[in-house]
């Protein structure tokens, strides 16, 4: 899963840039991000990518809760998640993410990296009321699968990261199988790992 992740500042601020004004003051400044925070996630119009101000975690239907990770395995069959991933899928820009580990009664957090730089996890997203009916909200969450052996020794899943050369296609593509194949766990030898 992926209940945190990391966005340093600089690149908070080149993405802030590129949102709109009026979505710029709903943007969390930097560093460790919590479900529920609304962060910059670049999303496909008409053909072209733009950046907006999202909020992480679709609200579940009893309202209690925010369910801010997806399965990519069952991504396209949950109704929940059937349309968004058809047609609302995003990227989610981060520099790493977060994961404990339980050793004996304690839980250590783990920073997780690719090539520790920036990256794009794969996410989907659509548009909610707000609890009092009043105003409509984007709202995203983040896929996961199937850690890979670097992970694993810390959790079994892991957000799906998509790779530079397959952007256009994750925002873009209709065709489901090659959708499909961009959900797996992301390259072993590009996965760092550090204990905090």
């Amino acid at each position: 899963m992926c209940g945190r992740f990391y966005i340093p500042e600089k690149e908070l601020d080149d993405f802030a840039k590129l949102v709109s004004e009026v979505e710029q003051h709903l943007l969390k400044k930097h560093g460790e991000i919590f479900p529920g925070d609304t962060v910059p996630v670049i999303t496909p119009d008409k053909g072209e990518r733009r950046i907006h101000a999202v909020k992480w975690g679709f609200p579940s239907p009893n309202g209690k809760k925010l369910i801010f990770n997806a399965r990519s395995e069952t991504v396209s069959e949950k109704p929940m998640f059937m349309a968004p991933f058809r047609k609302r899928r995003c990227l989610v820009p981060a520099t790493g993410f977060f994961e404990w580990k339980k050793t004996g009664d304690k839980k250590i957090k783990h920073f997780i990296t690719i090539d520790n730089k920036l990256f794009y996890m794969a996410g989907i997203y659509w548009f909610f009321m707000d609890k009092n009916n009043n105003a409509i909200f984007p709202a995203f969450t983040i896929l996961t699968t199937e850690a890979n052996e670097k992970v694993q020794t810390i959790h079994n899943r892991m957000p799906v990261i998509i790779d530079e050369k397959n952007i256009d296609k994750w925002l873009f593509s209709d065709n489901t199988d090659e959708l499909m194949s961009m959900l797996c766990a992301f390259n072993n030898e590009r996965t760092y790992i550090s204990e905090l």
